[in-house]
């Protein structure tokens, strides 16, 4: 029988009296080798599912449609305030034939006149004291009543609130006794001195009327007609009949 003969390295190796058995091992177990220079191919990136991208769509156009509908909400809000300064200033605005219905038994209609520019019934100072205060509506009437040969000028001034037109009635005064301001005339015409003028508050309204005689001339203030003609206009008419039902 032929037996192998261990080499002398393996003798050198082999303590004494034991053989040496020879195993050659692969290498390192659970160790990748490294190969410099050698690039790895990148992972590609998973395709967007088209639900994703039409529900990200859908959000957008939902979102535009939101801020159109805000912007045309505040669009139609400034164009309504800038339409009926009135309305802002007091609810619906007053019309002529409601503040001096036809047909009255106290006093009888002329000329009505109707206008969102309030300096157009006042002179004077009383003109930028007006703006100043909100005033938003004149309506005006040229009045006769039957049981005074008179000459009457009445009017109702829409003020931007209750203490706008309180201020305003307590500046009236000073100006008419002044004679820095005061109401005109149907025509725009100033009234002198001395000429009998009344007036009352009503929320935020001023109610006034203008007496004189029928050619223009002064009237006593210590007349009772003068007295008779502002009860029935300003207590009775506008503050008991037209204005109650007004903000």
């Amino acid at each position: 029988m032929r037996y192998a003969t261990p080499t002398r390295s393996a003798h050198r190796a082999t303590p004494a009296g034991g053989l040496a058995l020879l195993v050659r091992h692969p290498g390192p177990i659970g160790q990748h080798r490294y190969h410099p220079g050698v690039r790895t191919r990148p992972q590609r990136h998973a395709r967007r599912d088209p639900r994703e991208t039409a529900h990200l769509l859908t959000r957008g156009l939902a979102g535009l449609i939101v801020l159109g509908i805000c912007v045309m909400l505040g669009v139609l809000i400034v164009a309504d305030e800038r339409r009926s300064p009135a309305a802002a200033a007091g609810g619906t605005p007053l019309t002529a034939a409601e503040v001096f219905p036809a047909g009255s038994a106290a006093f009888q209609v002329g000329r009505t006149d109707l206008s969102a520019d309030c300096t157009v019934a006042v002179t004077g100072t009383l003109r930028s004291t007006l703006q100043r205060y909100g005033c938003a509506q004149a309506v005006r009437a040229a009045l006769t009543v039957p049981y005074a040969d008179l000459r009457i000028t009445a009017g109702v001034l829409s003020l931007a609130d209750t203490t706008a037109a309180a201020t305003v009635a307590d500046l009236l005064r000073s100006l008419v006794e002044s004679g820095d301001g005061g109401f005109a005339g149907m025509a725009g015409e100033e009234t002198g001195l001395g000429t009998p003028v009344v007036w009352r508050t009503h929320g935020h309204y001023l109610t006034y009327c203008i007496i004189t005689g029928p050619n223009g001339e002064l009237v006593p203030g210590d007349d009772p007609r003068v007295q008779r003609i502002a009860t029935d206009l300003l207590d009775t008419h506008f503050s008991s009949t037209v204005l109650p039902g007004r903000r």
